[in-house]
């Protein structure tokens, strides 16, 4: 039996009744096809699913266990805490971002990365144009950026657009401010003059003043890393445990595809495992609506998995310019193990 443990949650957004049908009817329980389930595997996730994390999330819990493979999958709402179960035994594989994954190696942890769980992102950098026209304009006095916090991701992808257009980085001013949503209030506010939010809050903030998108992930990087599976070597390399991590990667594949030809197998991924408050009363046509950007403008759940080990190489000088790795080197063709989705891939045809 597929079995979802509530564990620490973001917001409490993983109650039962916001989980979808599939967790409510069974009290909890994701229960698997009928397909009987061979292996068991414990799966640390995070702690929310957005429109962006629904297809790899039905991948995980409907297509999986077709494969063979039980799943128990525990949610939490700090990735450090997922991390730490995932390194500390706990939990076999797990769903984290890169940063403090990278930083774990840098701290002599045995972490593998296995593949995307998908590419890009939904987040996009946005400016107030009566302040800022360039980014030059980042190094001016009354300017201030609003991110998530210094050296996570939203820092990160910031740093990108700065670089690549020779900004001052010692002149920026950075103010840590909690979630997406926020930050757009810091921003409608002009408490902050630039910011990290989704793009599908763009149009909100637009209504309210002159707003512009400085910087799309998906067109800026090739390609942005956001979310990636992960393991511990000593559990890749013992028994069938590799066999067993090509099955999950083989599932969030499968699942990828499907929804990217078939907005049908989108939507049912979204009203089951959505976790974003309202979702039961929100028109189709705004689902088809972001489901058309990420996955067919942003490309967000590329068939192949687009999982390599240079992905990361060329983020390093955009994570150290934010200070969210140190300067130890990084053995990326040992931490990224790419022989897990190129297996899938043979499998799959």
């Amino acid at each position: 039996m597929s079995k979802n443990t509530d564990g620490k949650t973001r917001r409490d957004v993983l109650k039962l009744a916001a989980g979808g049908a599939a967790i409510a009817a069974t009290n909890g329980l994701l229960l698997p096809s009928a397909a009987q389930a061979a292996n068991k595997l414990k799966l640390m996730n995070l702690g929310y699913v957005l429109g962006i994390h629904c297809p790899p999330t039905k991948g995980l819990v409907e297509e999986l266990p077709k494969f063979g493979v039980d799943l128990e999958m525990r949610r939490f709402k700090k990735l450090r805490d997922n991390v730490q179960a995932v390194l500390g035994g706990a939990g076999d594989i797990g769903i984290s971002g890169p940063i403090i994954l990278l930083r774990s190696v840098q701290a002599g942890h045995d972490v593998r990365i296995i593949g995307n769980y998908y590419t890009h992102t939904s987040l996009v950098v946005v400016a107030n144009t009566d302040v800022i026209q360039s980014w030059k304009d980042f190094e001016r006095d009354d300017v201030t950026v609003g991110i998530n916090s210094q050296g996570d991701i939203t820092q990160v992808m910031t740093m990108g657009g700065l670089l690549k257009n020779n900004a001052d980085l010692n002149k920026v001013k950075w103010a840590d401010i909690g979630g997406s949503g926020s930050r757009m209030r810091a921003l409608i506010s002009n408490r902050i003059q630039a910011t990290v939010i989704h793009f599908d809050q763009v149009p909100k903030v637009q209504k309210e003043g002159n707003y512009k998108v400085m910087l799309v992930p998906a067109e800026h990087y090739n390609p942005w890393v956001n979310e990636v599976v992960y393991t511990r070597g000593s559990w890749l390399e013992k028994g069938d445990n590799h066999a067993t991590a090509v099955q999950v990667m083989k599932s969030i594949i499968t699942a990828s595809r499907k929804a990217n030809g078939d907005f049908g197998y989108y939507k049912d991924a979204f009203k089951k495992y959505a976790t974003i408050k309202g979702k039961d009363k929100m028109p189709e046509e705004k689902v088809r609506s972001y489901y058309d950007t990420i996955a067919h403008k942003m490309g967000v759940w590329p068939a192949d998995n687009a999982f390599k080990a240079s992905n990361f190489e060329q983020l390093m000088p955009y994570y150290k310019a934010a200070k969210a790795v140190t300067d130890a080197p990084i053995d990326f063709q040992k931490v990224v193990d790419e022989s897990v989705v190129q297996q899938a891939l043979k499998e799959l045809g």
